[in-house]
């Protein structure tokens, strides 16, 4: 599959992932009573629109996402059929229900692609982008850190054994290392001896068993086996109960995993007095389409349950971001409604727009810059 294909495709996927956001909205709002003025596929120009009743359903120009337009959403309306006249709770629950319907995705989304990947995952130990390494003990299911081969060098031990990437280190000489250093300092300890080697095919999960001698002085950009190796983490759901729940279990798993990843580049860029880590890892639309629409063009359909899963992620990221308080945002108003429900009084309307306004344009300035990031990124690399 191209490049071109791969952007294409990846433009579709995000935009239905912003699309079943909207429709959260859209349905919450019809079941309380709230009227939508327009329930838009894309954003405009409006290609075709049709009025259905009360409401405008309409096609647009860039298939992006979508948008629904509710009467009242920015208040100074006295309609009982607007979102501003409506109780707290009518309104958290309006506000809530794209955050749900973008979680909702990524449970099924999980669900589908570890049942068919027997209920495990792979994780990376450290950032892609910076390789910082990761400490991670995710929450749910049993975690456990393989070895991976992902280079052999020609003429080496490993090769002449019939080693090859992506073969995964399973033992040696009978003892599972735990780490890439702890089977570096085994092999280092046997130079000269023969080691037996208990390897798997990442790919096809076939094993075999094979017997080689770690080099003595190997070449100095070499190795005593003549191997590169990399590690990631596996989280194995097994259990009755982690097989039911494994949509939801494995969503906590992965925002920690996004939490520790921030914290750690946020740290690395304290460290380091820089802002490079946080900026060469933050992306907004282009990047992600860009890295989404590069990673279908290159394995295709090979790696339809990688790109069912990376789908399920960005869904359940969005939906947590639109949770966050920033103003102007889901979360933003969300704090609002709280407000008024808890301490029974009512923020001034024309305070709430006021704040919402400016983060409004806070959420553009952000989006200008991480726009004008992902292209500096997608030319200089």
């Amino acid at each position: 599959m191209t490049l071109f294909f791969g952007i294409v495709i990846a433009i579709i996927l995000l935009g239905l992932i912003i699309f079943a956001h909207e429709s959260g909205h859209f349905f919450a709002a019809k079941l309380f009573g709230v009227k939508v003025e327009e329930f838009g596929f894309g954003f405009p120009p409006r290609l075709w629109g049709k009025k259905i009743g009360e409401t405008i359903y309409s096609i647009n120009a860039v298939p992006a996402g979508g948008f629904v337009r509710l009467l009242g959403e920015d208040g100074g309306e006295s309609s009982e059929r607007s979102l501003s006249s409506k109780g707290p709770w009518t309104r958290s629950a309006v506000l809530v229900a794209g955050v749900f319907m973008n979680v909702l995705v990524a449970f099924t989304l999980f669900t589908l692609t570890l049942a068919f990947n027997h209920f495990q995952f792979e994780a990376p130990t450290s950032i892609p982008t910076s390789g910082a390494p990761l400490n991670l003990k995710f929450p749910f299911g049993s975690q456990s850190e393989s070895i991976l081969i992902v280079a052999v060098d020609e003429n080496s031990p490993a090769e002449k054994a019939g080693i090859a990437p992506p073969d995964e280190v399973l033992s040696v000489n009978g003892k599972t290392p735990s780490s890439v250093s702890d089977l570096q300092n085994i092999v280092d300890q046997n130079k000269g001896k023969e080691m037996i080697l208990l390897v798997r095919d990442f790919n096809s999960s076939r094993t075999k068993a094979v017997t080689l001698v770690p080099r003595v002085n190997p070449p100095s950009d070499q190795g005593p086996l003549g191997v590169g190796l990399g590690s990631f983490y596996v989280i194995r759901y097994s259990s009755i109960a982690d097989k039911v729940f494994v949509g939801p279990l494995h969503a906590g798993n992965m925002i920690y995993e996004q939490y520790v990843g921030i914290t750690s580049l946020v740290n690395q860029s304290i460290e380091e007095h820089s802002a490079a880590p946080v900026s060469n890892a933050a992306h907004g639309p282009v990047g992600i389409v860009a890295f989404l629409g590069k990673f279908i063009g290159q394995a295709g359909a090979s790696a339809t349950w990688t790109i069912v899963m990376v789908v399920g992620l960005i869904s359940l990221m969005l939906g947590v971001i639109n949770l966050l308080p920033i103003p102007a945002a889901d979360g933003g108003r969300l704090i609002f409604a709280l407000i008024e429900g808890v301490f029974r009084v009512k923020v001034n309307e024309s305070i709430e727009r006021w704040v919402n306004t400016v983060g409004f344009m806070f959420l553009i300035l952000l989006f200008i810059l991480l726009t004008f990031n992902d292209i500096r990124m997608l030319i200089f690399g």
